[in-house]
């Protein structure tokens, strides 16, 4: 599998068939009930990047950070990070994100996850995308199950050699013990980086809600790679994308029925 991403024919195929409808999955985000709408859209996403981006400019990380992180996403073990007082690390400088995140996103990853017991892949990956999201997004398992090493159906893209691991209770996991941790995390970026450069080229425009664009959080209409991992994570949870296309093609075959 190609490393690089205009190389990967999965990537070509995925925006062949999905790229004029990422606008859509990214509005149709939902977890925990945080929905897109237009003036004050995905509240819960925003009050956690105000928090966390405003920590990282400061270079530095609290325990509460770290815990809001934590219950948004569910984290059912949080004792690890009782054991963390301050997490340091220089993510910006002089307001803009430090020069070497962007070609090492392997090593800022495994910062975060060597010094945070617990996080794991997956919520270091977490602190990242809202960190530094014009940089950044999160890797999670339902993202490994549709990107990864998945079963090979109409749902599945080949995007990663990555597989996510079901324990005998299932829960699902991303193993930092399997050969492509963490190098196929550095992967999922340059994806991210590169399929937000194709919908910026293209001006599909992100619906952003105003909310972010009014912060200062986004640039009206321009995508990050915090926001293609968003749509990216709208088609792979509970396999709702083929829902939700199947959904949007019934919708736009009924608009032009005489």
């Amino acid at each position: 599998m190609s490393k690089k991403p205009k190389d990967n024919l999965e990537i070509t195929r995925f925006l062949n068939e999905h790229k004029n409808d990422m606008p859509f999955l990214f509005t149709s985000y939902d977890w925990d009930d945080d929905l897109w709408q237009k003036n004050n859209g995905f509240p819960k996403l925003f009050k956690l990047e105000r928090e966390i981006s405003a920590a990282a400019k400061e270079n530095e990380f609290s325990k509460e950070n770290l815990l809001h992180i934590a219950e948004w996403g569910k984290l059912p073990n949080k004792t690890g990070i009782s054991r963390v007082g301050q997490f340091k690390f220089t993510l910006y400088q002089e307001g803009s994100p430090i020069f070497w995140l962007r070609e090492e996103p392997e090593n800022a990853i495994c910062i975060v996850e060597g010094r945070i017991p617990g996080f794991g892949p997956t919520y270091s990956s977490k602190l990242l995308h809202f960190a530094v999201p014009e940089i950044f997004g999160a890797l999670d398992t339902w993202l490994v199950r549709a990107f990864g090493q998945g079963e090979n159906n109409s749902f599945h893209y080949g995007f990663l050699d990555l597989k996510a691991m079901r324990s005998p209770k299932g829960r699902w996991s991303i193993s930092p013990r399997q050969s492509g941790w963490p190098d196929e995390y550095g992967t999922w970026i340059r994806i991210l980086k590169h399929i937000s450069d194709k919908l910026n080229e293209e001006m599909i425009l992100c619906p952003h809600p105003l909310n972010f664009v009014r912060e200062n959080f986004r640039k009206d209409g321009i995508w990050y790679p915090a926001d293609v991992e968003t749509a990216l994570f709208s088609y792979a949870f509970e396999e709702r994308g083929l829902k939700i296309l199947k959904r949007l093609t019934s919708d736009n075959k009924q608009s032009v029925t005489p």
